[in-house]
């Protein structure tokens, strides 16, 4: 499986939306060989919202959802209203075919994101996340790999559980050197059972 890639010093020099969503991304997510620095990443996401770019529109609205450590407080009403309002131009963007591949794969992550989590207005449904989530794993999102093994796998959510392609994912994933994909590797004891082999 290839594993989509991004040179961050590219992406600083090319100063379009998409570009700042990767880095924003990055930061956030310790994503692309990058250490976690929040404020790095909200100064990245709020670049994109400048050039009205939807995927860092999402991200600022996902980020008052969860929260984005010290630099950003959760507040549910504000994100819900900011996701509501991006997720049309989210799917949109997702079936545009002038625009570019990766960019499609990631609009398309977002939006299994939406059904996973039932963000705005849209209902949960962990299967249809299974499905989104797979295919932009097929298509090399290093999150969507990620979360194939260390979610909807390993724990089966909307999916049936498989240990082995949950260890397969998440294998794949740690040899990317995600470091959430490392921890969840060592805290699941596949590093035992490939050590037993």
């Amino acid at each position: 499986m290839e594993v989509i890639k991004f040179d961050l010093d590219k992406l600083k020099k090319q100063k379009d939306g998409f570009s700042y969503y990767i880095l924003g991304r990055s930061y956030d997510l310790e994503e692309n060989d990058v250490s976690n620095d929040y404020k790095m990443a909200l100064e990245y996401y709020y670049k994109g919202l400048e050039l009205n770019d939807p995927l860092c529109e999402y991200s600022i609205g996902i980020s008052y959802i969860l929260g984005l450590g010290d630099i950003l407080p959760i507040n549910l009403e504000k994100g819900n209203m900011i996701l509501k309002k991006v997720f049309p131009k989210i799917v949109e963007m997702s079936e545009d075919k002038r625009i570019s591949k990766e960019k499609r794969i990631y609009s398309k992550f977002v939006i299994g994101a939406y059904y996973y989590f039932g963000l705005g207005d849209t209902i949960q449904d962990k299967r249809k996340a299974f499905e989104i989530i797979s295919y932009c794993a097929k298509n090399g999102h290093i999150g969507a790999i990620y979360d194939l093994g260390a979610n909807f796998y390993y724990n089966g959510v909307g999916t049936r559980k498989n240990k082995t392609k949950a260890l397969e994912y998440l294998k794949i994933a740690k040899d990317e050197n995600l470091s959430r994909a490392i921890s969840k590797y060592h805290e699941y004891g596949f590093d035992l059972v490939n050590s037993i082999k």
